[in-house]
């Protein structure tokens, strides 16, 4: 690959994982709180899929990254349009963590085809299990909580939810990857 060539396709990953940081950061506040758990309905789940299944592993990665970043350093792009040190390393910044790993696993699985019943595989079955763990596991070092009452408080609540979000990310990825793959030079 020659070096205009190169640089056309590093411009082309930038900028879709830029657009992705942003609709990410947009994500965060639209939320809707719960009276019953201090995690919160948002569009997090979506975006997150949808980021594996449209990017390579290490483009979906580095979107993460930045977003992870971007709220540790206190730039207010996490849930709610909240931020810092305290909410990614607290109670429920597991499923911060969850996304950066799911992203990546949902990529690596995704398969080169675009293929609807793949990605909701890739995101129900490898996706969807790696964030809530994550997030378990996150509750449980915070609260003391045992794993039964850290899952039903961070996790069992929300698995319909996430599923629904799921089949929506993976129908959204079929259309974007197939709209993209038109754009000229376009080759991931």
């Amino acid at each position: 690959m020659d070096t205009k060539a190169k640089n056309k396709t590093d411009v082309r990953s930038m900028t879709k994982i830029a657009l992705c940081i942003t609709v990410l950061c947009i994500s965060s506040y639209l939320v809707i709180p719960l009276p019953f758990t201090p995690i919160v309905l948002s569009l997090h789940t979506i975006m997150v899929n949808l980021i594996g299944l449209i990017l390579k592993p290490k483009f979906a990665g580095y979107t993460l990254a930045v977003y992870l970043l971007m709220g540790l350093i206190g730039l207010p792009v996490y849930s709610n349009g909240t931020s810092g040190p305290g909410k990614l390393f607290g109670p429920t910044g597991g499923f911060y963590f969850g996304f950066l790993i799911a992203v990546i696993v949902i990529s690596l699985f995704k398969g080169k085809k675009n293929n609807f019943w793949r990605y909701v595989l890739a995101t129900i079955a490898l996706g969807l299990p790696i964030q809530h763990v994550c997030a378990i596991v996150m509750m449980c070092f915070h609260n003391g909580f045992n794993i039964a009452a850290a899952a039903a408080t961070v996790s069992f609540p929300f698995i319909p939810g996430d599923i629904i979000k799921c089949v929506i990310a993976s129908g959204l990825g079929v259309v974007l990857n197939k709209t993209l793959s038109y754009l000229p030079g376009e080759n991931s």
